[in-house]
């Protein structure tokens, strides 16, 4: 967990965006992420300081159970990247690229961040058997979501 601290310490030093709509639980609705899941999840919205963030588990929040983190810090998707690049050095064989998510894509343990345009998404995802194909779901409810939000 330190690492996946350490990551998001690094992203946030270089953020200072303000926060834009839409809000990360708009943009994937606790009815969404309980099909991505599989399981049915409540969500809890935190949107301060040019992030927003939506934190996705059931209602006994027992442990091993769904859980996933979506996260949006706006204008910090080329910092973040620098961050994780750092970082690499260290972890290694904890890192892995996925292409085809986002302009450009990484996981750090079980934290996935992307980079789209300028912005940073990042995914926790935990308690399911295939977070790889969870977060591709997830990352097209919120490409399409921020796509319809920025057209006229």
């Amino acid at each position: 967990m330190r690492i996946v601290l350490a990551v998001l310490v690094l992203a946030g030093l270089f953020g200072s965006g303000a926060l834009a709509e839409p809000t990360a639980c708009e943009l994937v609705s606790a009815a969404d992420m309980s099909t991505v899941l599989g399981s049915a999840v409540g969500a809890v919205a935190d949107d301060r300081g040019g992030q927003t963030k939506c934190t996705y588990e059931t209602a006994g929040g027992e442990l091993g159970a769904p859980y996933a983190e979506v996260q949006l810090n706006w204008g910090d998707g080329e910092a973040g990247m620098k961050g994780a690049g750092i970082m690499e050095s260290e972890l290694g064989p904890a890192m892995g690229d996925l292409a085809g998510l986002g302009d450009q894509a990484t996981t750090v343990g079980p934290m996935i961040l992307i980079r789209r345009g300028d912005d940073l998404i990042t995914l926790v995802i935990s308690g399911i058997p295939d977070n790889t194909t969870a977060a591709r779901s997830i990352y097209g409810l919120i490409d399409a979501g921020l796509t319809k939000a920025a057209a006229p």
